[in-house]
């Protein structure tokens, strides 16, 4: 378990180093605007929350108690975390009403795992919560799929509008915003398999954090 002590340690630095530039790159923006700030708070937030977890699992070693435990804990804070980063995106063009139903949503969808996590403890008396897990794994899987909608949804909405409004003037701009999501989109949606093997785990999350910076 060397290596993944290794992985833990390099992706909680990595996750901390992040969380200072989003901060520090706050104090270089002469005028600010309320919500680009809000979101790059949020991200902060996000990558700050992934310290504490890899930090976490290096403390108590809970992956090297088994790939259920693993994959348990995994879900209690990647599930938030991708949630606010979803959040982050939204919340520059969406309106209030639309970014607290997303709030809703996910929340209610955080309480049923934290809930099917909580019965696994309790039926099983560890962290082996058997085949809760897979109720866990299930909520985020639709959850992972949620976000990947409503990030679609807004981009092409913010698409939309940058091209009425500016014409091809901001098509490159356009495109690379377009790639960015998409690999976003991409490492979401493995991330459900990703927590159930540890090779893969090698590969997800080092991609997954840096994209969230570009």
């Amino acid at each position: 378990m060397k290596s993944l002590f290794i992985l833990q340690l390099v992706c909680c630095v990595i996750t901390a180093m992040l969380a200072l530039q989003l901060a520090m790159a706050s104090l270089q923006v002469r005028w600010k605007v309320w919500r680009y700030e809000i979101s790059r708070w949020i991200l902060v937030a996000s990558m700050l929350l992934f310290s504490v977890h890899y930090l976490l699992q290096m403390i108590h070693g809970l992956r090297a108690q088994g790939t259920d435990v693993g994959a348990a804990f995994n879900i209690l804070f990647y599930t938030p975390v991708a949630f606010a980063i979803t959040l982050s995106i939204i919340n520059i063009d969406s309106t209030g009403n639309n970014v607290r139903r997303y709030c809703l949503r996910s929340m209610m969808a955080y309480i049923l795992i934290a809930i099917a996590f909580g019965i696994g403890m309790f039926k099983n008396n560890s962290l082996h919560i058997g085949n809760m897990l897979y109720v866990m794994l299930g909520l985020f899987v639709a959850s992972m799929a949620y976000f990947i909608f409503i990030i679609r949804k807004e981009a092409n909405t913010r698409r939309q509008k940058l091209m009425e409004n500016f014409g091809s003037d901001l098509i490159s701009y356009v495109r690379y915003s377009q790639a960015s999501l998409i690999l976003l989109n991409l490492t979401a949606g493995l991330l459900p398999v990703a927590i159930l093997f540890n090779t893969l785990l090698y590969i997800i999350p080092v991609g997954g954090i840096n994209l969230v910076h570009t």
